[in-house]
């Protein structure tokens, strides 16, 4: 989402058709947030087959999310509801935050402290032994 706002940004400055842009932009981050959300329930899923399964089913979620990012680019090009360029831009989004995702990991921790990712991380019960036994209780 930020990264969607860092890139509205020259939309809003740059651009004559802004609704036109911002339209894509925006379907391509919704894309994206699509995309990730079955990029994990397919990795669920795999964790649960076995090592031949899981092949299988990481291929078969890799195919489904690129032809399904190939169509809707495709519809879009098609329709021209919106920018397909824009919406690109968006879908990308998603690759970004992956690399960028060391850096703000860091900041994250740097903001809110270590304990709050592992709050996320741990379920309240794991949460109290480690802090018990970093009192050496």
């Amino acid at each position: 989402m930020l990264l969607g706002v860092v890139l509205q940004i020259p939309i809003l400055i740059f651009l004559e058709r802004k609704g036109y842009y911002s339209l894509g932009l925006w379907l391509g981050i919704a894309a994206a947030m699509i995309v990730a959300k079955h990029m994990e329930y397919t990795i669920g899923k795999a964790l649960d087959a076995g090592e031949a399964g899981a092949v299988k089913q990481m291929w078969l979620g890799y195919l489904i999310r690129y032809f399904g990012m190939a169509i809707f680019l495709a519809v879009l090009g098609i329709t021209g509801v919106a920018d397909v360029v824009a919406a690109f831009a968006g879908l990308i989004t998603l690759k970004l935050s992956a690399y960028l995702q060391p850096l703000t990991h860091k900041i994250s921790i740097a903001v809110c402290g270590e304990e709050a990712f592992y709050r996320e991380m741990v379920s309240p019960e794991e949460q109290d032994e480690m802090m018990k036994a970093a009192k050496g209780e």
